[in-house]
C-alpha cells in the first residue's frame, strides 16, 4: 500500500479534488486538506485516485500530484529513503528522546509520554512543538510532523491536545513558508522593474501596498498592485526562496478582479482586503467599494476580458486585447497550467459574488485611508475612512477583520461641493483626517466638530489637481503633491509655508509613519528621496534629496514598509 502526505495548499485551505481522472471532471465541493495522508488506489501519469486514511477532505477523488512544477503531494517512503542523506535530521531530537546504548530500550508508551509532555511546554512555539531548529528546511518539518503525527493520533493512544498542538505547529510553518519554499528575504534587495500590468492600460498603476501583515520574520514579504484600467488587483512574491527550487522575484501570486476601475487598495487584517473602483456602465451603490475575505477569495489567475473592469458593459469582449504579450498573457498562460487549481472558471462574477459590497457611496471611491497606519503585523487598524465625490464617510472595521460595520459612524455628504472629484485623504489622528481635491482645495475634517465637520480650509496655490497628502502631526506639517509640484503646509493655522514648483507633476507622496523622516517622491519618472531632518525654514527654501532613481515612465504610485531590520523599502509604479 502507497501513501502519500498532501504537502501543497497550505495557502489555499488545501488541494483542489475531482470526482474523475479528467482536469475538466467536477470539482468537489470540499478541498483535501495540507497535511492529510491518503492511499493510492490509482496513478495515472500526474493524477493520483485516493482514499483518504487521515486529515480533512473528500473520502475518495481525485487530485494532481503537481501544478506547474510545484509537488502538491508526496510519497512517503521517499521521505522514509532521503533521512539517511539529511545529517540535520535527528529523529530523537524530535521525540525529545535522548537514546543511550547501554540503557534499555524504552517503549512506545514512554516515548509518547516524554514526546507529549515536550510538546506542551512548547506550545505557541512551533519549531519547538516540533523538535526543530529555526530555519529548518520544508522537508525536515513534513517529517517531523509525520513521526509526531503518527506517534501521538488518538487511534494509536496519543492525547487529543497533543495531536491538535502537533498539527497547529505544522500549519503555522507550512503557512508561513512558501510551497516553493524559503523565508521572506527583503534585506538589500533591489527587484524590477518588471511589468506588473498590460503597458497599455490607462492611468498605468494606480495603487501599491505591502503586505505588513506577512509571516514571520515580520517582514513584508507581497506586494498588491491596482491597475485602474484593467480592474483587478495583483499580488505578487517578494521573497527570494529556496536556492534552485523557487523563480527569482517578483512571482505572480495571482489576482482579483474588483469590478470597477481600480483607484485605491487598503489591507485590514491579514485576511481582509478593501478595494475602492470606479463604478461600472450601471453604477449602483456599493459598487464603489468592497471587502475581500482572502480565506474565502485567494489570489488566483482568472481569465477573462483585459481591456477594462465593466462587468456590464456589453462591448467588453469585443475591445478585449488579445493575449499577445504583458501581464494578460502571462496570466492567462499561468490559468491553463494551472486550471485544476483555479476555483474561478468564468468571468467577473466568480469573485464579485463572494465580496461585500460597501453601501455609502455612488460615485467611485477615490482613496481609502487607515487608523492607526497598519506598519506591522503588530498594529491592527479599528476605523477606516473612504472619499467620493458624493460622499466622506467613516467606518469601524468588523470583529472578523474582513469588513466593515454598518451603518458609518459619521458621513457628510457632498464633502468638497461637486468642485471635483477628491484624489487625497489621510488621517492626523483617530478623528481627523485631510482631504484634497481636483481644484486644489485642502480641507480638515474632525468627527467631534460641530456642524458639517470642517475645521480648516484653504486653497493651496496648486497649479492643478492635488493627488496625495502627507501627515506629521506631532511635527504640525503637511505637504499635499499636486501636477504642478508641493505644497508645504503649517497643519496647525492651516497656513501655506512653502510652495515647491516642479518641471514634471508630483503624482504621488509617501512616507513609512508620522514620526519618520523619510519622505519619497514621485517627480515625473524620477523617485526622489528627502531627509526632512536637513530641511531649513523660509519660503525660498528648496528640499534637496538625498537620493534617486529614474524609473522608465511616469511615477503614479507609491508605498514604503520597514524590514526587520529597519531598511525602508519602497515600491514604485
Amino acid at each position: 500500500m502507497v501513501q502519500w502526505e498532501v504537502i501543497g495548499g497550505a495557502g489555499s485551505g488545501g488541494i483542489l479534488v475531482r470526482a474523475g481522472q479528467e482536469l475538466k471532471s467536477p470539482a468537489l465541493d470540499q478541498r483535501l486538506d495540507t497535511g492529510s495522508l491518503v492511499e493510492q488506489v490509482r496513478l495515472v501519469g500526474e493524477r493520483l485516485h485516493y482514499r483518504l486514511i487521515r486529515g480533512s477532505g473528500p473520502s475518495e477523488g481525485w487530485v494532481s500530484l503537481k501544478v506547474s512544477g510545484k509537488e502538491l503531494l508526496a510519497p512517503l517512503y521517499e521521505a522514509e529513503e532521503s533521512k539517511g542523506n539529511d545529517e540535520s535530521f535527528d529523529k530523537w531530537q524530535i521525540l525529545g528522546v535522548k537514546p543511550d546504548a547501554d540503557a534499555p530500550k524504552q517503549s512506545d508508551e514512554e516515548v509518547r509520554r516524554i514526546s507529549a509532555s515536550k510538546i506542551l511546554a512548547a506550545v505557541g512555539k512551533p519549531y519547538s512543538v516540533l523538535g526543530l531548529q529555526p530555519g529548518a528546511s520544508s522537508a525536515a518539518v513534513r517529517r517531523a510532523y509525520h513521526i509526531l503525527a503518527l506517534l501521538h493520533h488518538p487511534d494509536k493512544g496519543g492525547e487529543d491536545a497533543v495531536f491538535k498542538a502537533v498539527g497547529v505547529a505544522y500549519k503555522a510553518l507550512t503557512e508561513a513558508k512558501l510551497e516553493e519554499g524559503g523565508w521572506p528575504d527583503l534585506e538589500g534587495q533591489a527587484v524590477g522593474p518588471w511589468s506588473a500590468h498590460a503597458p497599455t492600460a490607462t492611468k498605468g498603476i494606480t495603487c501599491m501596498l505591502f503586505d505588513t501583515f506577512g509571516t514571520p520574520p515580520w517582514e513584508s514579504r507581497r506586494l498588491y498592485t491596482g491597475s485602474w484600467q484593467e480592474g483587478s488587483v495583483r499580488c505578487w512574491e517578494l521573497s527570494k526562496g529556496e536556492a534552485g527550487k523557487s523563480r527569482p522575484p517578483p512571482r505572480l501570486v495571482g489576482e482579483i478582479a474588483v469590478g470597477g476601475f481600480v483607484n485605491d487598495v487598503a489591507a485590514i487584517s491579514p485576511f481582509g482586503l478593501l478595494t475602492a473602483q470606479s463604478a461600472g456602465m450601471k453604477p449602483m451603490p456599493g459598487e464603489s467599494m468592497r471587502a475581500w475575505n482572502l480565506k474565502t477569495t485567494p489570489f488566483k489567475p482568472v481569465q477573462r476580458a483585459k481591456v477594462n473592469a465593466i462587468e456590464n458593459d456589453p462591448s467588453a469582449a469585443a475591445k478585449s486585447l488579445p493575449a499577445a504579450g504583458g501581464s494578460t498573457a502571462i496570466v492567462e498562460s499561468k490559468k491553463k497550467q494551472d486550471d485544476e487549481e483555479v476555483e474561478a472558471q468564468e468571468g467577473d462574477g466568480s469573485f464579485l459574488s463572494l465580496s461585500q459590497m460597501i453601501y455609502l457611496h455612488y460615485r467611485g471611491v477615490r482613496c481609502i485611508s487607515l487608523w492607526p497606519k497598519p506598519e506591522n503585523r503588530e498594529i491592527t487598524p479599528h476605523v477606516a475612512v473612504s472619499v467620493s465625490k458624493d460622499m466622506l464617510a467613516m467606518s469601524k472595521i468588523a470583529m472578523d477583520g474582513c469588513s466593515l460595520e454598518t451603518p458609518a459612524v459619521w458621513q457628510r455628504p457632498d464633502p468638497h461641493e461637486m468642485a471635483g472629484d477628491v484624489n487625497a485623504l489621510q488621517h492626523e489622528d483617530v478623528n481627523k483626517f485631510w482631504t484634497g481635491d481636483n481644484g486644489g482645495t485642502l480641507k480638515c475634517w474632525d468627527v467631534n466638530a460641530s456642524g458639517k465637520g470642517v475645521v480648516m480650509n484653504m486653497n493651496t496655490q496648486s497649479a492643478g489637481q492635488l493627488s496625495s497628502i502627507v501627515v506629521w502631526p506631532q511635527a504640525g506639517v503637511l505637504i499635499a503633491s499636486h501636477s504642478s509640484g508641493m505644497g508645504f503646509v503649517d497643519s496647525r493655522s492651516c497656513k501655506l509655508m512653502r510652495q515647491q514648483y516642479t518641471k514634471e507633476p508630483v503624482l504621488k507622496v509617501c512616507t513609512l509613519n508620522c514620526n519618520s523622516p523619510t519622505l519619497f517622491a514621485g517627480i515625473g519618472s524620477e523617485l526622489i528621496q528627502y531627509d526632512t531632518r536637513l530641511w531649513a525654514d523660509g519660503p525660498d527654501y528648496k528640499p534637496k534629496a538625498v537620493a534617486s532613481w529614474t524609473l522608465g515612465s511616469q511615477i503614479t504610485a507609491l508605498h514604503c514598509t520597514e524590514t526587520g531590520k529597519g531598511h525602508i523599502l519602497v515600491a514604485a509604479g
